[in-house]
């Protein structure tokens, strides 16, 4: 039996459906003259799913009502979700035969209240209970799996960055426009801790000019930099979010678990530093940029929540990039976004 594009939510399984490049009737929502694709051939990328339910009498779900509730995976254009599922498990409905006949429930989904608090745990520990050596609050083999697995990022030798100082109208000259050179300089940021001295860089003049926070006819140097050797760094853009793009993996558990802290480190990370922060609220996110550089990873790459097209680098060597010029801008104007707080 076919299933179709209009069948899945998934950009990553739709991909692999139009790349087959058959067009057809779609046997599960009706839709005709559209890429298919035989259902029986998708089971790879649903198979550890259900490693994560059993069978459970107490729950009011089915495995496909589960699967459709908990992960989002088919769109409701579907008119019987159970026999889109039964027929990609079609060739191994004995060994889930349980698990299709009976109601079910996942541990891991029913403790997402536990899930969510792995950060705020964390940070409690880090910050109150273990400053050096916290334990207790996260698995670091679970993390550094995840690192190296779906977070790396080369940075090729030749690529520009920017930096930006506010300053006079005759500016700062290149030498001037690096991290800060001595230790004692160096004020707590929210990748590096006090006295450890990071360059952070942004992708473009403008993302530079936001980081800033400059006004209006203020006058800013801005610093471009060179990548001198390739670098490799952990970036927190784009986290996948698609459950389909990690499906195949067999720790697909670990994975549900640690997504939502990954996705508050990114916050964290492109939060701007405000004079009303304490010292204390920066150490989490300093622990594990600290942990990504005890793994041999040379900066983190993350968003900038101050322009939204924009991200910035914490470089950890700082000697990896050189600035070659600089020049001073005006500030002219400003967009001034903003909402009503409730």
């Amino acid at each position: 039996m076919n299933c179709c594009v209009n069948c899945f939510t998934s950009d990553y399984l739709i991909s692999i459906i139009n790349a087959d490049d058959r067009v057809g009737n779609c046997n599960f929502c009706n839709s005709v003259d559209v890429s298919i694709f035989k259902a029986s051939k998708l089971v790879d990328f649903f198979r550890n799913f259900l490693s994560l339910y059993t069978v459970d009498s107490y729950s009011n779900f089915d495995l496909a009502q589960s699967l459709k509730n908990d992960f989002n995976l088919i769109t409701d254009k579907v008119t019987n979700s159970k026999e889109l599922f039964q027929a990609i498990f079609t060739d191994e409905m004995e060994e889930f035969e349980d698990l299709f006949n009976n109601n079910v429930s996942s541990e891991i989904i029913n403790e997402e209240v536990k899930i969510h608090n792995i950060w705020n745990d964390f940070k409690k520990e880090i910050k109150f209970s273990n400053r050096y050596f916290a334990s207790n609050s996260i698995n670091f083999e679970i993390l550094k799996s995840i690192l190296y697995s779906s977070l790396t990022k080369k940075v090729y030798q030749g690529e520009f960055y920017f930096r930006s100082r506010i300053s006079d109208k005759k500016g700062f000259i290149k030498e001037n426009m690096g991290n800060p050179p001595l230790p004692e300089l160096a004020s707590a940021g929210r990748a590096n801790p006090r006295g450890i001295s990071y360059l952070y860089i942004a992708d473009s003049i403008e993302t530079a000019l936001y980081e800033t926070r400059s006004t209006i006819f203020d006058y800013v140097t801005i610093g471009k930099f060179i990548v001198k050797e390739e670098i490799e760094v952990i970036s927190f853009r784009n986290i996948a979010t698609d459950p389909i793009y990690w499906s195949e993996r067999e720790d697909i558990k670990n994975y549900i678990e640690y997504l939502p802290f990954i996705y508050t480190l990114q916050k964290e990370l492109s939060l701007p530093i405000r004079k009303k922060d304490k010292s204390l609220d920066y150490i989490p996110s300093q622990y594990i940029c600290e942990y990504i550089k005890s793994l041999g990873f040379d900066g983190v790459e993350y968003q900038s929540s101050l322009y939204s097209s924009g991200y910035n680098l914490a470089i950890f060597n700082p000697k990896k990039l050189e600035c070659i010029q600089t020049e001073v801008y005006e500030i002219e104007g400003m967009d001034l976004h903003h909402k009503v707080i409730d």
